[in-house]
């Protein structure tokens, strides 16, 4: 029975099969309650690994803390490398209170050790060797730790010792050499993740710039006010599509239609007063001499009625071109006074978008016109629109949010979208602008290297 358990534990696959082997099979050979396999760190550290007849094991479990500490105790005893009986007395004071609610009556403690080769020594130095082994013997691996209430005979500690070497060795054969492997992993394991993020770091990817951007045209058509006054109507609503000369709005003509008749009425006056100065100048010398300023003073009538004329032609604001009205809402404009060239409205070519970008002055880039630029609308995120640089200002200026930024003007590439109409003016996003290629640590790094160097000069 001792070389059939030996062949079926050298015979097991896997770690946790073994276990289960030793603590539920050993019982074929020696009679016994209870059988607990626990395995041995550095410095005697214990861990419950498998207990007989128990399927799932609760590391936090009273049974298992009390067991680990007494195994603890055992291992690092006197006697840790050989098969003995468990003495309670050599245990301390909280294991031996607790021995009679988790402990049998008679425990036997197993070593399990690595196998050693054996060297045959010279016969006149043998007793030495012998000590020399014992002392350099390794520390177990793991131990069985059997109990029951019947006493242990020799016969059985002398056949447990045997089967503990077998045990011994089949468990080494399982888990010493992979956990050789597994520490040379774990030792070189820092140093390649070391070696990839530092590989990682090392590729070159696309500088870039994120910033929000809006959907204007190309060529916009400033709308501003002719005159002084007060706007009365709208002919057009917001976002509407106009023809060219299509009438936009008109202002209050009630004061320059009164200054055109007073205009036209006082020009009908200085001519009458010229022509009968001109009748009388042939009979009165003093007559005559009054002529030319009344002539200068019916040019300066007409002109008066001129510009009366030119004003109250301006009072209707017609559009230049076709295009949509862009401005914000009717009622914000009307009977509001407005001075000469004052902004109103903007005609915008709906077929002739481009985006207008607010780059923050922190997170600008080296901007060269026909550097890529990508649009991720807030309506579209999924499906970005691709455009290139073709103006960035120099100078920065503070945008709509209060940010130092820098103007940037991208033109959409043709063709993205055969068959779709361009994108409606006035939807905002995110613009993406792609840089010359950098270290992906630069990419990173960039913002904080640039703070740091700003703080301390470095």
């Amino acid at each position: 029975m001792l070389l059939e358990l030996q062949r079926q534990a050298w015979r097991q696959a896997t770690a946790p099969e073994l276990r289960y082997h030793i603590v539920n099979q050993t019982r074929r050979l020696i009679a016994y309650r209870q059988a607990a396999f626990l395995t041995l760190a550095d410095r005697g550290r214990p861990t419950l690994e498998a207990v007989s007849n128990i399927a799932v094991l609760e590391p936090n479990a009273p049974f298992t803390q009390w067991l680990e500490q007494a195994v603890h105790t055992v291992a690092t005893g006197a006697e840790a490398d050989a098969v003995h009986v468990v003495d309670p007395a050599a245990l301390s004071a909280e294991v031996r209170g607790a021995w009679g609610e988790w402990g049998p009556a008679q425990v036997l403690w197993c070593p399990l050790r690595k196998p050693e080769p054996q060297r045959e020594a010279p016969r006149e130095a043998l007793p030495g060797a012998q000590a020399e082994s014992r002392d350099k013997a390794a520390p177990p691996l793991a131990g069985l730790w059997l109990g029951r209430d019947e006493p242990w005979t020799d016969g059985e500690i002398l056949l447990l010792s045997h089967l503990a070497e077998g045990y011994g060795h089949a468990w080494w054969a399982l888990s010493g050499k992979r956990a050789k492997r597994r520490g040379l992993r774990r030792a070189l394991l820092p140093l390649l993740v070391l070696l990839a993020v530092a590989g990682a770091l090392a590729i070159p990817v696309p500088m870039s710039s994120l910033a929000p951007a809006e959907i204007q045209t190309s060529n916009p058509v400033i709308v501003a006010a002719p005159l002084d006054g007060v706007i009365e109507r709208f002919h057009v609503q917001p976002n509407q599509a106009v023809a060219a000369g299509q009438p936009l709005f008109s202002f209050d003509s009630t004061v320059l239609r009164s200054r055109f008749e007073v205009a036209r009425k006082g020009l009908t006056q200085a001519e009458a007063e010229l022509l009968t100065a001109s009748q009388a100048a042939f009979a009165d010398p003093q007559t005559k001499a009054r002529v030319s300023q009344l002539r200068a003073q019916v040019e300066l009538r007409r002109a008066e009625l001129a510009l009366a004329r030119d004003l109250l032609d301006r009072v209707t604001v017609k559009a230049e071109r076709a295009g949509i009205a862009v401005f914000t809402d009717v009622n914000d404009w009307l009977g509001k006074p407005l001075s000469v060239g004052e902004r109103v409205l903007t005609l915008a070519d709906p077929q002739a978008p481009e985006i207008d970008i607010m780059v923050p002055v922190g997170d600008a880039l080296v901007l060269e016109p026909g550097s890529p630029v990508e649009l991720f609308l807030n309506v579209d995120p999924l499906h970005p629109l691709r455009a290139r640089l073709t103006h960035a200002s120099y100078e920065a200026g503070l945008s709509a949010a209060g940010v130092l930024s820098y103007r940037v003007k991208a033109a959409l590439e043709p063709g993205q979208n055969p068959g779709e109409a361009p994108p409606r003016i006035g939807l905002r996003g995110t613009a993406k602008i792609l840089g010359d290629r950098v270290p992906l640590a630069l990419y990173l790094f960039r913002r904080p290297l640039a703070l740091l160097r700003q703080s301390l000069g470095i």
